[in-house]
């Protein structure tokens, strides 16, 4: 890629995070802005899946357009998330998600940071403001996830 990559999903930058649920309510201590932060004893832990509901999802909104050109993700091993969707909402101001044919996520269940790159070109009509991973299940037996890094790399 021509351009410098930079982290895109920085608070520092608007840069916000919501996610489908959060262990015990505390967002605090579990809340899904702790993996975008930079400090590797916070995470974002859901809570424990409902049988009539099964799904979980980890959302950033970027509150601008931005090209991702690549995912670096650290969960916790044995809690990893599966059977990954990735969504998107284009940086053209729509609200609806369309999914994302360009980004796979496929991870092991291993504590490494796992890198998961996008195969978008750089035109404007890969531009995106927010995007969300769907988790079909979880590598732990009550449906759990723990993400201790979520990083958003490529270019404003």
């Amino acid at each position: 890629m021509a351009a410098d990559l930079v982290r895109l999903s920085c608070t520092s930058k608007g840069t916000t995070a919501r996610a489908s649920s959060t262990w015990k309510h505390d967002t605090r201590k579990f809340g899904p802005l702790n993996p975008l932060n930079n400090n590797s004893e916070d995470a974002w832990k859901s809570a424990q899946s409902e049988e009539n509901d099964p799904l979980a999802y980890f959302e950033i909104d970027f509150h601008r357009p931005v090209q991702v050109s690549e995912l670096r993700i650290q969960f916790q091993g044995g809690f990893v998330g599966m059977d990954c969707i990735v969504y998107q909402k284009s940086g053209d101001g729509t609200t609806d998600w369309e999914e994302c044919e360009d980004l796979f996520v496929d991870p092991i269940d291993s504590n490494e940071v796992q890198t998961f790159e996008s195969e978008a070109d750089d035109s404007m009509s890969g531009k995106c403001s927010s995007l969300r991973i769907e988790f079909g299940r979880s590598t732990d037996f009550y449906g759990r996830i723990v993400i201790y890094t979520f990083e958003v790399w490529g270019t404003e």
